[in-house]
């Protein structure tokens, strides 16, 4: 038979794993994160007892820094803004860069290293805060008041924390290089636009007449190679690409035809209502017919 301190040991590594395993799935299900913050703190309360946490993230110059997710903070904490976690607790996890325990409210703080043993007891601290960083720079700190109960060392709820990090850290990036990735490709279809204009033009001077679809083929094959490929991300690169062929030839089409849309539509095989609906879709303004 398994012993109590067994059980309960093997009860909070289950709820540890169990916990950075929901978090990791929800980081991953969405393109805007901000929408699954408050969610990871809705996890961590019920999986680990938290009771009060946040995630503060670093706006620009004019906005500051802003809670992005909350759990259990009151109505009058939030009033706080940056002090959020205590008074002046940025600024100094700004300079030292490491987790901190706040004590007296902030006017204490007692830095995690990774390596020393404090002797610090929950009931002490107010919350327990840790910095996210991106590529070396910090971004975000969250805060919480604790994941464990004495007897367990507090430098095992810093260790939980600092995980937490790591995946909110992670997920952000991966956001940033998607983000990079469609204004590039943004980029690639306004010059793909310009190419196909200009192919469209050489075309009859040529022996062989070029079909569209080798055009597009050729073109489209080159673009995707260059691209990142990341399963973990939920790309729009089909719609994307849609749209802009599909944009693209209507207005061609509408410029071809003067904007007579009568003779625009019989130009693209479509009835007039289609050609309409499609313009108002796409936003086309013309003053044909």
């Amino acid at each position: 038979m398994m012993a109590p301190a067994e059980k309960e040991e093997d009860k909070k590594i289950f709820s540890r794993l169990n916990s950075l395993y929901e978090i990791s799935k929800l980081l991953g299900s969405s393109i805007d994160l901000h929408e699954n913050f408050p969610r990871v703190f809705s996890i961590l309360a019920q999986q680990m007892g938290m009771k009060r946490g946040g995630l503060l993230l670093r706006g620009d110059e004019s906005s500051g820094w802003e809670m992005k997710g909350c759990h259990g903070l009151s109505a009058e904490e939030l009033k706080r803004r940056k002090e959020y976690f205590g008074s002046g607790i940025i600024q100094k996890i700004l300079e030292k860069g490491q987790m901190a325990a706040v004590v007296d409210s902030g006017e204490t703080c007692w830095f995690y290293d990774g390596k020393s043993k404090p002797g610090l007891k929950r009931a002490q601290t107010t919350f327990l805060c840790a910095p996210v960083k991106m590529q070396g720079a910090i971004t975000g700190i969250v805060g919480v008041d604790h994941f464990y109960e004495e007897p367990v060392a507090i430098t095992e709820d810093f260790n939980l924390l600092g995980e937490i990090c790591s995946l909110i850290s992670g997920a952000m990036l991966m956001r940033k290089d998607v983000a990079s990735d469609n204004r590039a490709l943004l980029e690639e279809n306004w010059s793909f636009r310009k190419e196909l204009e200009n192919l469209g033009r050489s075309v009859p001077k040529a022996r062989r007449k070029i079909s569209l679809t080798e055009i597009l083929e050729e073109r489209l094959a080159r673009m995707i190679a260059e691209m990142k490929v990341d399963p973990r991300s939920h790309s729009q690169l089909y719609d994307e690409v849609l749209n802009v062929v599909e944009r693209t030839l209507l207005k061609s089409a509408l410029e071809k035809t003067k904007h007579v849309q009568l003779k625009t539509a019989r130009f693209l095989g479509i009835n007039r209502n289609t050609l309409r609906r499609k313009m108002k879709e796409f936003g086309i303004i013309t003053k044909g017919k």
